[in-house]
């Protein structure tokens, strides 16, 4: 089988890996090529993470880094106190990978409150645009100045499927530069490709993808183990230049896709 030639895989923080170093260990026993931090965990919090530290293990190991951060995050939330918060974690977060040479920073859409009727469920930030779009306007404002002219794209995740608002919004933020996508294919396949079109629409700003397998909506499974058309979305990312995260739970299904990667000749 032909070799497929320029993706660059990636080991998510797990559980089991207790700090930076054995996080990069893994990666290079594996033979990938990036460790994507997640300060979701203490140990990759960003005051705890230390650029010349992580600069000095890429050098060392040839590897690089990216970052996950938080899934709570609430950039746009209408309560200016929240609000800060988390776009004050994302400026830090800025700060350390522009330090540390990171290419990704990922980052979650928040979907907002919901307010539930007899009608069905509606959402705060689709119902009041106005405020909505002044409180992104800002952000995507202190997101480009913090990123100067720095290598990094802010890289959005689809989750459980976005809904046209949160679309829009993504649209909105994409008209700067700095942002750009992330695709998980395991979250897209949960939601029967939801949100597929919208990521093949916008393939020129694709930088980054979560790779894992799955069935229905379980997935985060070992690649080759589920109904995933896992080609087609590793063409996507190939075409695009994404980096790639494993997104798999643990070292034995990490281990299990790399070889499914060799098996199919993407490494």
């Amino acid at each position: 089988m032909t070799h497929k030639t320029g993706l660059r895989f990636g080991v998510p923080f797990l559980l089991e890996t207790a700090t930076v170093e054995e996080a990069s260990e893994l990666a290079r026993e594996l033979g990938l090529h990036f460790v994507e931090l997640n300060t979701n965990f203490p140990q990759c919090l960003v005051p705890r993470l230390d650029s010349g530290t992580l600069r000095q293990i890429a050098a060392e190991t040839g590897l690089f880094f990216t970052l996950h951060l938080d899934d709570a995050l609430n950039f746009a939330d209408f309560n200016t106190w929240v609000r800060e918060a988390s776009v004050q974690t994302v400026l830090e977060a800025i700060s350390l990978a522009g330090e540390a040479q990171m290419p990704v920073i990922n980052l979650h859409f928040p979907k907002g409150n919901v307010v539930t009727l007899p009608d069905g469920k509606h959402y705060i930030f689709e119902n009041f645009t106005e405020e909505f779009t002044r409180v992104l306007l800002d952000f995507r404002r202190q997101v480009e100045e913090a990123t100067g002219d720095a290598d990094l794209k802010i890289c959005i995740e689809n989750t459980d499927g976005w809904a046209p608002y949160e679309r829009q919004a993504i649209e909105l933020l994409l008209e700067s530069p700095v942002f750009g996508l992330t695709f998980d294919i395991g979250h897209n396949h949960a939601v029967d490709d939801l949100d597929l079109p919208f990521m093949e629409t916008h393939r020129d700003r694709l930088h980054h993808m979560h790779a894992h397998d799955g069935w229905g909506q379980t997935n985060h499974q070992a690649l080759g183990e589920g109904e995933i058309p896992l080609d087609d979305r590793l063409d996507l990312a190939k075409e695009a230049g994404a980096t790639v995260v494993l997104e798999t739970k643990t070292k034995a299904a990490l281990a299990e896709s790399v070889q499914w990667l060799k098996r199919r000749g993407y490494l």
